[in-house]
């Protein structure tokens, strides 16, 4: 078998197009208008489809021709034959003829062809890409004709395409089938929505007044009543008959035609049969040669009949005289002619010939014709004729050279159908061929048909000495036996393969090696697939072929991610996309939803979710529904850890609608774990538990699935949070030692930081140190920074106990950041009692975090512990500058101190005023302002441009910079402060300078709040700063820098919320709590705590109804977007609210609903 050379990008369409397919037929002189037809096919023209099905010889082309004609729209011809019933091929001439309307037209179309695969889902892609290609097209509506769909009606897939297609047809385009037999399309809905106009048989006949006029105006010859009453009786109207009984006439003035109709009546043939020898018999020996010569061919031109049936020049006078006569189709015009025989005719021609040479005859034209098309380089036609002609070894020697374009092409089931014509000693004896029948039916998922083949070919190699196709025998079976989890046996067949392929064409040795890859990937040996597919890589070209490159870097990427190594499995991702153009590949929506998700593990949500939008609209582009939910799945992870519960629950259902139509089970648990882990992010444990059990249960049945140790660590993830510590630890103590066979450092990283926290928790200090060390040196190894810093949000005292330890102090202190300042008092005990080093490091921690509490408690230590007074003085200094950072030098001061307003839409005012957008020069400007505003140490310039001028801005952003701050500079007031202060490469606003914020005031009206001990004080607090949240948070305001800061916001101003409402409730003020509840559960409408607190003010305030109403309202919630119940916690407490007792929980913030 004939192997492709590496070095150039596939094409994938390189077999050449029969453009005459795609020619309109001429009409000839002798044709008789039919103007209730058309006027018919007019007025009913705007309807999506119109069918005309009738037997050959109604006229059914020559109608649509001249409905074609009377059109002042662009038209598609297509006209159909046995070898385009195959999707790829049907596709491909749909696509070129659009682009002969508009050469710009289908570039998507054209590469989802390229990538198509042989199954339902490549087909139903294909569809959906042509429909949206459609859909853009410029200009009046298109008419699609597709003519002799017969031809095609028996292949499955083209009618599924058709299918699909039609489905979702745009108004831009309409579509006209002529076939024999009705296209088994379904057609019931299209139907029943009047979307459908047909014509039949019976409407074709010509009727005795369109003979009059056929004969009168037409022939020239009029016939009178009785003749024509004749005519009607023995043609039933039959067009082709009609103009066959007019030929015969022509063969004398004396001929009339009751003669003619006569003779027939005492024939034993059919009428057409009879008339067609009447005027075959007749011809001049070079046309009838041309008829003969020609007539085993579907589509011909001048130089084709001529070389067939050596002719001299006369030979496209005696074309154009046969097609006047009616005996050939003429399409297309000058040079581009080309004709087809009549099949009534060539049925004809075919008993002449065998009637006169026998069989042989017949297949010795097949024979010529085939060979004529050969070296016209159309090889797959004349591989059908060869076939025909019993040409058994031509056959097989054009097929070694066509079974790889055919598997390329996505055409497995084609290759099929082409080698099942070829007698099964070919097929049997002749390696290349067996093994390009195996490949097929690999590539269509007949594996047990496969299987036996490649043992068969095996066989037969290792007595031939063939070591060529033993290993390409060996890399098929392979792919049967890794699909069916026999890796073991793989990986032997992969090293007798490579044995055997050192003098070979380097693509052998490549499927070997990636090979014996996939055997060790599904063994769970992913550092020796990882080694093996570097290998591969290294004895790959610069310039290698993208076939053999892809499954390289897809699968290094699929065995990085398999150890937690994301950041390497992003790096291939991203490497993948560059070799299939971004997103301009049908492949890419695959590539992008894994790169979201392996950058949402890793923090890096702005660049996650950019890939997740770009998969999605790919996958939408070309009409991919099997991977949008996994686009939509990796878009609800990224919200979700943005803090938008809302956008990560819609995307999540339309990832569950879509995937309920596919049916696929793995995708179906992965989404119900995803939901679990939504819940989780926000907080809801308990909800999150009851979504993760029932994936685990799902599972049960498959003990080996990967999914499993994941969902059962996050499931175990869940409990911790929820306080359910003892089920958590009798989990996870269940995995670990899974978790350290396996080579997945996420896995094993997660396991043991769990196991840690729930040991320490239920106080169990043996092997806690243990446990934490080896999961956060896994956190600085492989760089799962981000993994902490959610644990520190969520739980601090794990990473505190490491801190005092002295565990990886610097990966411990970074993440400890993210918990704020409720871990004030545990750093302010570790700087008095720790060793040097560890109170060193929780100064630097609560330089970031400590407030004034901070302040304070630092002031004291710094006489009992000297050695850190350096370390004091620097994080008071911090401490000290966040704290005034904004605050009003005095009353008269506020007017004139510029302030940044950040709730609601954001805005600079000075004096009072709006400063006025034109005033920036640029928004960016304002929102770098905006950014350092936030961040009150700084940022590195390179983050800077990375947030501001991302990707191939990278470079407009370094020359930008400066005038940008400059910019900032221009509009804020001149003072003796400079705004902005430069530290090497770190940027920040100068603590300084006069500048206030409403940010700003809420967190010291927070920080006043908890070291508050006095209710109404507190309350006071609480208040103030709830008075200063007035809109969202950086409203209008898009990009990733924004979104976690909303998301961070969005949390603090929820649980404020909760906490004032706590307040005013324990104060009796349940009219109050009840406002401020409200204002929470619009942030989280799925917090089930919150809405019993609401309920439970309801209650109090004496308003039964309200609350019972409200408990209704949330059931209906629940129900309709998550298909659950109220938690039975959340039913208990509210019959206990309805029958007077007070609710379980005192504060919604610290429930688990």
């Amino acid at each position: 078998m004939p192997l492709r050379r590496y070095g150039k990008r596939r094409t994938g369409l390189e077999h050449p197009l029969l453009r005459a397919k795609l020619a309109r037929p001429n009409l000839g002189a002798q044709v008789l208008e039919r103007p209730h037809l058309i006027q018919a096919l007019i007025e009913h023209g705007e309807r999506p489809l119109t069918l005309v099905v009738a037997e050959a010889g109604y006229g059914k082309t020559t109608l649509l021709a001249g409905y074609a004609r009377a059109l002042a729209r662009p038209v598609v011809w297509y006209s159909l034959m046995g070898s385009d019933a195959d999707p790829i091929v049907f596709g491909r001439y749909l696509l070129e003829g659009f682009r002969r309307e508009q050469p710009r037209f289908g570039r998507d179309f054209h590469l989802a062809l390229e990538a198509a695969r042989p199954g339902h889902r490549s087909v139903e892609m294909l569809a959906g890409t042509l429909a949206n290609e459609l859909a853009a097209l410029k200009g009046p509506p298109h008419l699609l004709v597709l003519d002799d769909f017969q031809e095609v009606a028996g292949n499955p897939q083209v009618v599924a395409l058709m299918d699909t297609l039609l489905r979702h047809l745009p108004p831009k385009v309409r579509v006209v089938v002529a076939s024999r037999t009705p296209p088994p399309f379904g057609l019931e809905r299209m139907r029943a929505r009047g979307d459908v106009f047909e014509l039949n048989s019976g409407q074709l006949r010509l009727s005795r007044d369109e003979l009059a006029r056929l004969f009168a105006e037409v022939y020239r010859r009029p016939l009178g009543d009785d003749e024509l009453a004749a005519l009607e009786q023995a043609t039933l109207g039959w067009p082709t008959a009609v103009h066959l009984a007019y030929e015969s006439l022509q063969r004398s003035e004396h001929v009339t035609l009751e003669a003619v109709l006569a003779d027939f009546q005492t024939s034993s043939l059919e009428l057409h049969d009879y008339l067609s020898s009447e005027i075959y018999a007749r011809l001049d020996p070079g046309a009838r040669r041309i008829l003969d010569r020609t007539a085993a061919l579907g589509r011909f031109d001048v130089s084709l009949a001529a070389s067939l049936a050596g002719s001299d020049g006369a030979t496209p006078a005696l074309l154009e005289s046969l097609a006047r006569r009616g005996l050939l189709r003429a399409f297309g015009s000058g040079a581009q002619t080309s004709y087809e025989c009549h099949d009534l005719v060539r049925r004809f021609i075919r008993q002449e010939i065998e009637g006169a040479g026998g069989a042989e005859a017949w297949r010795r034209l097949e024979s010529d014709s085939a060979t004529a098309l050969a070296a016209r380089g159309e090889h797959e036609r004349a591989l059908r004729h060869y076939l025909a002609a019993g040409e058994f070894a031509e056959s097989a020697a054009l097929l070694r050279s066509l079974a790889p374009l055919l598997l390329r092409q996505g055409r497995a089931d084609a290759l099929l159908q082409l080698l099942g014509h070829l007698p099964a000693e070919h097929g049997q004896v002749d390696a290349a061929l067996a093994v390009a029948l195996a490949d097929a039916h690999t590539a269509l998922g007949h594996w047990d048909e496969a299987d036996p083949i490649y043992r068969s070919v095996l066989e037969q190699c290792r007595k031939a000495g063939d070591p060529l196709h033993e290993c390409l025998a060996l890399i098929g079976l392979g792919k049967v036996l890794n699909l069916r989890g026999h890796y073991e046996q793989v990986l032997g067949m992969a090293e007798r393969g490579l044995a055997l392929a050192h003098d070979l064409h380097l693509e052998v040795r490549v499927r070997l090696l990636q090979m014996k890859a996939g055997a060790h990937f599904y063994l769970g040996q992913y550092r020796a697939a990882v080694r093996v597919l570097d290998q591969v890589r290294e004895s790959l070209p610069l310039h290698a072929d993208p076939e053999l490159l892809l499954p390289v870097l897809h699968n290094l990427a699929g065995a990085y991610a398999a150890q937690g190594r994301f950041h390497e499995a992003s790096q291939e991702f991203r490497s993948a996309l560059a070799q299939v153009r971004g997103t301009a590949s049908p492949r890419a929506p695959l590539y992008l939803s894994n790169l979201a998700f392996h950058l949402a593990e890793m923090g890096e949500l702005a660049e996650a979710r950019r890939a997740a939008e770009e998969g999605l609209q790919a996958a939408q582009r070309f009409s991919n529904r099997a991977l949008e939910p996994s686009c939509h799945g990796a878009l609800a992870q990224i919200l979700a850890q943005s803090g938008d519960l809302d956008g990560a629950l819609a995307s999540l259902k339309r990832a569950e609608e879509m995937n309920a139509e596919l049916r696929m089970e793995v995708i179906a648990l992965d989404l119900l774990a995803l939901r679990g882990r939504i819940f989780c992010a926000r907080g809801q444990y308990r909800r999150a538990v009851q979504f993760l059990t029932e994936a685990i249960e799902r599972l049960a049945a498959r003990p080996e699935a990967p999914q499993l140790t994941e969902f059962r660590a996050t499931l175990a993830w869940c409990e911790l949070r929820a306080g359910r510590v003892r089920v958590a630890r009798d989990l996870l103590a269940a995995l670990v030692v899974r978790a350290d066979a396996g080579e997945n450092d996420y896995q094993r990283m997660r396991v043991h930081y769990w196991l840690a926290e729930s040991l320490a928790a239920m106080g169990d200090r043996h092997g806690v140190d243990d446990h934490l060390a080896r999961a956060l040196k896994l956190v600085r190894e492989r760089g799962y920074a981000y993994f902490l810093r959610v644990q520190a949000r969520e739980e601090p005292a794990p990473l505190l106990y490491a801190l005092g330890r002295g565990i990886e102090t610097e990966v411990v202190s970074a993440a400890l950041v993210e918990a704020g300042a409720a871990i004030e008092e545990a750093l302010l005990g570790l700087v008095a009692d720790g060793p040097p080093a560890v109170g060193e490091v929780a100064l630097t921690v609560l330089g970031e975090v400590g407030g004034r509490a901070a302040l304070e408690g630092l002031e004291s230590l710094t006489r009992k512990r000297r050695t850190l007074q350096p370390a004091v003085r620097t994080a008071r200094r911090h401490i000290g500058e966040r704290l005034a950072r904004g605050a009003p030098a005095g009353p008269a001061a506020d007017a004139r101190v510029p302030r940044l307003v950040l709730f609601g839409p954001p805005q600079l005012e000075i004096d009072g005023r709006p400063v006025r957008a034109s005033a920036w020069r640029a928004q960016r400007a304002f929102h770098l302002l905006v950014f350092l505003a936030l961040r009150p140490r700084g940022a590195a310039k390179e983050e800077l441009l990375e947030h501001f001028w991302p990707g191939r801005q990278l470079a407009a952003g370094r020359r930008n910079f400066h005038p940008t701050l400059s910019y900032i500079r221009s509009v804020l007031p001149h003072t003796r402060e400079a705004p902005i202060l430069r530290e090497g490469e770190v940027y920040a606003l100068n603590p300084a300078y006069p500048l206030t914020s409403d940010v700003w005031e809420l967190k010291r009206a927070l920080e006043e709040a908890r070291g508050l001990r006095d209710p109404a004080a507190r309350r006071r607090a609480l208040e103030r700063a709830a008075s200063l949240v007035t809109g969202n948070f950086l409203e209008g305001v898009y990009g990733g820098w924004a979104d976690e800061h909303q998301a961070r916001m969005r949390d603090q101003v929820e649980k404020l919320l909760l906490d004032l409402g706590t307040a005013c409730a324990a104060s009796g003020d349940h009219e109050a709590a009840l406002g401020h509840f409200r204002r929470a559960a619009e942030l989280d409408e799925f917090r089930e705590a919150t809405r019993l607190a609401m309920i439970e003010a309801m209650v109090r305030l004496g308003n039964r109804r309200a609350a019972l109403a409200e408990y209704d309202k949330l059931k209906g919630l629940l129900r309709a977007e998550l298909g659950v119940e109220p938690l039975p916690e959340t039913h208990r407490a509210f019959q206990k609210l309805l029958a007077g007792a007070h609710a379980a929980a005192t504060h919604p913030a610290a429930t688990t609903a």
